[in-house]
């Protein structure tokens, strides 16, 4: 056990009441295309890929107006892309990743470690090496004294280039890397450059197997132009109990098997990542694609124990309608370990369609969806009318009220934007470059407008950023407070353990002003994952079962690493739908 003392600072922000809404708080350091929280620290760590970068101290924090000078590691002319944001100072440090990040993914080993796998060309006149087949990482805290650690770069690689691939740390927390592009450049993937496999990696660096060819992310040159197929980066993947970014969520299944949910363009899968083959096939996503450049908001939805029922919702992102795409405002949801999965409609979108919007686990169980575009898809220039207004998705609601519409932002959050859950309950929002490189203007090029370039020919989609629309790159950096930031009092963790074993029962202390918890308490394990272009990779949260007299609980852990793979996770206590602050708890065998 532990005594809940080094989020003290942290909780003194939150202890009050706080606005509703969004606050802005400072820069992010660089276009914040990528964000994770490290466990155990104050901190958020911003990726981006290498350019020019004017964001860093004197960013107008009003006006979003740019830095006046350069922001380059000290004693370079080397532009910064990589940072720490401070949570309690609201200030930067550089950080230097060595080889390019761009469109890269990410994961947890289980000792809290962030592995960055892969990246896109290097940069030479900058000293920065390409980052294809790249692995780095960021060790966690807690930290002696401030936090000193940068980007190591590691001597194993993978056995394959990759950009725009997907993560997902596994059963025995190993990490898989999932599909992706050869080269860089794309909005559309080609059968070309397309890497129709998966690879496992592992902290011990052990060697590893050879790629394994996943049948989902296949094509033919016949089928660069079928949406179904070449939408396929960045895929959706869930960790079952399981596009150029290919969907997954690993799913809780009873021989805590790596069972994973995986959506590459339309195609819905769960495959079983260690035994290599296809668990079952579930119904394609209704209508069309919803994988990159479609980009649907897709969250696996709280599992509950003991069942740990795997809902996934699945909300917008873009038609496969070429050379003009249309934001979608439709919503499903799908009970993957079902034996009959069906994708079944939920309530649409209140405010309009929307594509590459976050999706986020709050600790009330509830999901927040802020951030994208109501016209286009993801690329660069390829959306217009930014998504201000956030909504809040309640699956315990009725149908029809599930949705809550909340206060807007200013501040535009189109393509390479971010939204990630921190420890205090509140949400870190950042990011937005449709242009991909530093641009002052955010304007397109009116000489080339709408064509781009796709794998070295001209693409069959257009660009969808009007010729009148400003998007500069965007440095500033927001909190978003949900409604139970509003509450006078929260729930205090007093003591918990450090380490946590699957199965085990383990003691937590909380009371509220002093005195025990009344009414409804649920008390869940949450990882916020690595974010980027509105995918959550690893995002997951797990509700728990528990005795208690309202102050101490006995806690059941999960029961094994298919419910939550092991890792370091943040704990909250939940009294009548307002959360403590976290507290940071590793869960292994």
């Amino acid at each position: 056990m532990r005594l809940a003392q080094h989020l003290t600072c942290l909780t003194s922000l939150t202890s009050s009441a706080l606005a509703i809404g969004f606050r802005t708080i400072g820069s992010s350091g660089c276009a914040a295309q990528m964000v994770f929280i490290p466990p155990n620290t104050t901190t958020a760590i911003f990726l981006d890929n290498y350019h020019l970068n004017f964001g860093g101290p004197g960013v107008d924090l009003q006006t979003g107006a740019h830095s006046r000078t350069s922001y380059l590691y000290p004693g370079t002319a080397e532009s910064v892309f990589g940072t720490e944001f401070d949570l309690l100072t609201n200030t930067l440090r550089p950080l230097r990743p060595l080889s390019n990040t761009f469109c890269s993914a990410g994961a947890f080993y289980k000792d809290g470690t962030l592995v960055n796998l892969a990246g896109a060309e290097a940069q030479a006149g900058a000293g920065v090496q390409q980052g294809f087949n790249k692995l780095r990482t960021y060790a966690p805290g807690p930290c002696e004294g401030d936090c000193a650690q940068d980007w190591s770069e590691q001597s194993a690689r993978l056995q394959r280039w990759r950009w725009y691939p997907s993560a997902q740390t596994l059963v025995d927390g190993s990490v898989v890397v999932v599909g992706g592009s050869r080269a860089g450049g794309l909005v559309v993937n080609q059968a070309s450059v397309n890497e129709p496999t998966y690879e496992i990696v592992s902290q011990d660096g052990r060697h590893p197997r050879p790629p394994v060819a996943l049948p989902v992310l296949r094509f033919g040159e016949t089928m660069d132009d079928v949406p179904g197929k070449s939408y396929n980066l960045y895929p959706i993947w869930r960790k079952r109990s399981a596009d150029m970014w290919v969907e997954v969520h690993l799913l809780p299944n009873p021989a805590g098997a790596n069972h994973i949910f995986t959506v590459a363009g339309n195609q819905t899968v769960i495959w079983d990542y260690t035994a290599d083959k296809l668990v079952k096939t579930l119904p394609d996503t209704p209508l069309h694609p919803r994988t990159f450049p479609s980009s649907a908001t897709s969250v696996l939805l709280p599992l509950r124990a003991p069942d740990y029922k795997a809902n996934i919702l699945l909300c917008g992102g873009s038609s496969g309608d070429m050379p003009n795409p249309k934001a979608l405002q439709d919503c499903y949801t799908i009970n993957a370990c079902s034996d009959t999965p069906e994708w079944a409609v939920t309530d649409v979108l209140p405010n309009g369609p929307q594509t590459m919007s976050d999706g986020v686990l709050l600790p009330d169980g509830t999901v927040l969806i802020l951030n994208g575009a109501r016209h286009g898809s993801a690329g660069g220039f390829m959306a217009d009318h930014p998504v201000l207004k956030p909504l809040i998705y309640n699956a315990s609601a009725p149908s029809g009220a599930r949705f809550t519409t909340l206060p807007s932002t200013a501040i535009p959050r189109l393509y390479h934007s971010t939204a990630i859950l921190l420890p205090s309950g509140e949400v870190l929002v950042a990011g937005s470059n449709p242009s991909v490189g530093y641009s002052s203007t955010g304007a397109v090029d009116v000489a080339t407008w709408p064509h781009f370039w796709n794998a070295g020919h001209r693409a069959k989609l257009v660009q969808q950023q009007a010729k009148a629309s400003r998007y500069p790159t965007e440095y500033r950096v927001e909190i978003f407070a949900p409604g139970y930031m509003a509450a006078r009092q929260r729930p205090r963790i007093e003591s918990s353990w450090w380490y946590v074993r699957y199965g085990a029962t383990f003691e937590v202390r909380a009371r509220l002003g002093g005195r025990a918890l009344r009414g409804v308490t649920e008390i869940s394990l949450v990882g916020s994952g690595f974010r980027t272009h509105g995918v959550g990779m690893g995002q997951r949260m797990v509700v728990l079962e528990f005795s208690g007299d309202g102050s101490t609980f006995m806690v059941k852990a999960p029961r094994d690493g298919s419910v939550m793979p092991p890792g370091v996770y943040m704990l909250f206590v939940t009294n009548n739908g307002i959360p403590s602050v976290a507290e940071w708890v590793q869960l292994g065998r």
